[in-house]
């Protein structure tokens, strides 16, 4: 028994080993030690930090959310509930949708236990969780129909209880927030 979420397809036979790799249906996935992450997070180097947040948006958009919709027929509230629900099991941490506002392209996220920030607590200055960034804002610009972005406002890295997330269209944020600038593109 791994967990509830990932059990399911055990049972149905949709979470395989073939040729040396993972597939859940027909999505292919790795398990990565933390470690391998946490280095790449640990630097705190703007600008990889940026390009990292991007290229996994962009991945997640073009690639992840096509496969997930391809494999599980699913759009609107139950894809997003089937990425969440897959990254929770995936081991990303306890993944909470606080607020969700559909009509002004606003969602705020809570995690808690991310295995990056919790690896990396208390020896950083800025938020660490680009991975995640990227892939909730590649989700929502699914969700939204629309491009958004996201910065992490909150880090349990930086001491604070849980990491926070909030998702909106860059015209929306303020750049004036120093945590703003370091995470995101003026123009995108």
């Amino acid at each position: 028994m791994l967990n509830a979420f990932l059990d399911k397809f055990i049972y149905t036979s949709t979470l395989k080993y073939v040729h040396n790799n993972f597939y859940l249906a027909e999505v292919p996935f790795t398990i990565v030690p933390t470690d391998l992450l946490v280095g790449v997070c640990a630097d705190q180097n703007p600008d990889f930090d940026r390009l990292l947040y991007y290229d996994v948006k962009n991945s997640t958009l073009k690639r992840l959310i096509k496969q997930f919709d391809v494999q599980f027929g699913m759009q609107g509230d139950g894809s997003l509930k089937l990425l969440e629900d897959f990254f929770v099991a995936s081991g990303w941490g306890s993944i909470e949708v606080e607020n969700i506002d559909p009509k002004e392209k606003r969602a705020i996220i809570k995690v808690t236990n991310s295995p990056i920030s919790t690896s990396l607590k208390g020896k950083v200055e800025f938020p660490v969780d680009h991975m995640l960034r990227g892939v909730f804002a590649g989700m929502f610009s699914n969700y939204f129909k629309t491009p958004v972005e996201c910065v992490e406002t909150k880090c349990f890295a930086m001491n604070d209880p849980q990491c926070e997330f909030v998702i909106k269209k860059l015209e929306d944020f303020d750049f004036g927030n120093k945590l703003t600038r370091r995470q995101l593109k003026l123009e995108s």
